[in-house]
């Protein structure tokens, strides 16, 4: 992958994960990584179309999973893909939470472990400071 097509992918995503929206300047320890919404194992692609900009926890949590299975449905649920879903549709805040809004937010929530501590931690802290969009 060519460096226009990352820088592509990063201003796109104004530099914050397009999973859990941690900003870069949040997470100065690790550098946010490119990742294939679909992944190469599932022969996606290169192209900026199927490229997200994602923190390493999501990026190593999602690893090559493109679904996971509601806990309230019990039905197995796409990933929510940031090249054809829109964050606010699929979740929310609840406090520091990330909350699901529908089956796809869920079960993106839960197969991303959005809310480990850390990272709650981390937005609490954002939260008490303004700085949590």
């Amino acid at each position: 992958m060519d460096e226009a097509t990352r820088r592509k992918v990063r201003d796109r995503a104004g530099n914050r994960c397009e999973y859990c929206r941690l900003k870069q300047q949040h997470l100065r320890l690790w550098k946010h990584q490119i990742e294939h919404v679909i992944p190469k194992k599932h022969h996606g692609s290169d192209d900026a179309d199927n490229l997200a900009l994602a923190c390493v926890r999501c990026n190593l949590a999602k690893s090559s999973n493109l679904a996971g299975r509601d806990e309230e449905t019990g039905d197995i649920v796409p990933l929510f893909n940031p090249r054809l879903h829109e964050w606010q549709e699929h979740f929310g805040y609840a406090g520091a939470r990330i909350a699901g809004r529908t089956a796809i937010g869920r079960v993106s929530v839960d197969v991303l472990n959005m809310n480990e501590v850390e990272r709650l931690r981390l937005r609490q802290a954002l939260l008490s400071n303004g700085e949590l969009d």
